[in-house]
């Protein structure tokens, strides 16, 4: 028999024990708190040129594209920003793209502040980590990220400033290839090209070196921490995770299906926006298009001049997105790929989820299918929302509402003719789609109930 003093205890630790969502709300209003803070800075004189001011609208909007780094304008960049304007852009791309909760770890160290139980857990949540233990291992983890996203932009920045220096000054190169460095790793979509006719646009398009480059700091950027430490490990564990081992042969046919089917449309069935180009620069542009299209956004080719064939493979692409715990967005590569598996072993007739002699917890399943059907009413939801406020096709309302969920930035051309009521209608599917599969996921990983009550199964007819 307790005594009351055991009770009263226990019942007092029950009580500081975090609530289930508490993690989602540090999540959201940790962002919310980000996108105040640039919309207050975008609305200031000083982050546009000349007399040209921003409505609260189109701050809201361009802040919340930027801290959710999709890259979806409703303005044009840098015909719009000062240089201040663009910094404040950049800025929160890096803070949208790293998170805000792994820079918070990078503060209190500074400031001598211990990390908490609580907080670590969350780190482990958001970084995709929660194998990783010890007192200070997330901690490490988490100033790992942080150097490990300094050197690979940096490195990206320099290898690009090496060929925009052949055509401008090096100041300018110089911050060019910083900012698109940044963008690219982050997968925000934002550029300072003066429109596709732009000529610095038709000589990035054309080099080699450039375009490949983008393309590997959009693939390491949609990878995530887990793979990452992953393959710079292999050398010394030779071993990957299971994680990783179903993430990187998803990446490559992803790639690899989405140019050969890009590639067959826009060279024999109807598409227009490669018609011009050679046959070598037909296969780069396309292979780029759809590597960007896995959340970056970042556009070389008219979307709108895409056959439809190519605009609904980039569409699916979009929604698939990047791996979880990355700077991509969409559902993410292990959502599908858990979904996959789960049709395959129930057409197989396996009682589990089996891959790579591993077996899924049941757990796992169900915050996939959970992601998975969370994510399709929301995008139901707004396209059906978006028809009846905007006269634009259905399927260019659809292609927005699913790039702006799945942080890719591609649009086919309607973004900037969007109404008040449609803009804020995008602003929240940016919002959600950046942190809302990510604070479902957190609060399902929180949440433990042990029921005391078990019920009798019962069939109900299927299909």
């Amino acid at each position: 028999m307790r005594s009351f003093s055991q009770t009263q205890g226990h019942g007092l630790k029950q009580k500081r024990n975090p609530s289930p969502a508490r993690g989602s709300k540090i999540l959201v209003g940790g962002f919310a708190v980000i996108i105040l803070a640039g919309t207050l800075l975008l609305k200031l004189p000083a982050a546009t040129t000349g007399s040209r001011t921003l409505s609260w609208v189109e701050a809201l909007f361009t802040a919340v594209s930027a801290t959710t780094v999709t890259g979806l304008a409703v303005v044009p960049t840098e015909q719009t920003f000062s240089l201040f304007g663009e910094v404040v852009i950049l800025v929160l791309i890096q803070v949208g793209g790293i998170g805000f909760i792994t820079l918070s770890v990078l503060l209190f160290r500074l400031i001598g502040r211990r990390v908490s139980i609580y907080e670590r857990n969350l780190l482990r949540q958001t970084l995709g980590a929660e194998s990783v233990g010890g007192a200070g291992g997330v901690v490490r983890l988490t100033l790992i990220v942080l150097s490990t996203t300094v050197v690979i932009e940096l490195i990206g920045a320099l290898l690009l400033f090496s060929q925009w220096v052949q055509v401008m000054g090096w100041q300018r190169a110089a911050y060019f290839a910083i900012f698109h460095s940044i963008s690219a790793f982050c997968n925000a979509g934002f550029d300072l090209f003066h429109g596709l006719d732009d000529p610095l646009l038709q000589y990035s398009r054309t080099n080699f070196t450039i375009i490949m480059v983008m393309s590997v700091l959009i693939t390491i950027g949609t990878l995530g921490i887990t793979v990452i430490y992953d393959v710079v490990a292999w050398p010394r564990e030779k071993r990957f995770s299971l994680h990783t081992k179903i993430i990187l042969p998803f990446t490559l046919v992803l790639v690899i299906a989405g140019t050969l089917l890009v590639i067959f449309d826009e060279s024999f069935i109807e598409g227009q926006a490669l018609a011009p180009e050679s046959a070598g620069q037909r296969w780069l542009l396309a292979f780029f298009t759809i590597v960007s299209s896995r959340t970056a956004g970042l556009t070389l080719v008219p979307m709108d001049q895409l056959g439809e064939a190519s605009q609904l493979i980039i569409y699916i692409w979009m929604f698939i997105g990047g791996a979880p715990a990355s700077m991509g967005g969409g559902v993410g590569l292990s959502t599908v790929a858990v979904v996959l598996l789960t049709l395959q072993s129930t057409v197989r007739g396996y009682r589990d989820v089996r891959i790579f002699e591993r077996t899924l917890p049941t757990e796992t399943i169900a915050k996939a299918v959970a992601v998975l059907t969370v994510s399709i009413a929301l995008v139901a939801g707004m396209t059906l929302l978006l028809t009846l406020l905007e006269p634009f096709r259905l399927f260019d309302i659809a292609f927005e509402v699913v790039s702006a969920f799945s942080n890719t930035g591609y649009s086919l051309g309607i973004t900037a003719g969007l109404g008040t009521a449609s803009r804020l209608l995008v602003a929240f599917t940016m919002f959600w789609g950046r942190l809302g599969p990510l604070t479902l996921v957190v609060a399902l990983a929180q949440r433990r109930h042990q029921s005391l009550v078990n019920y009798p199964e019962e069939r109900i007819i299927i299909g």
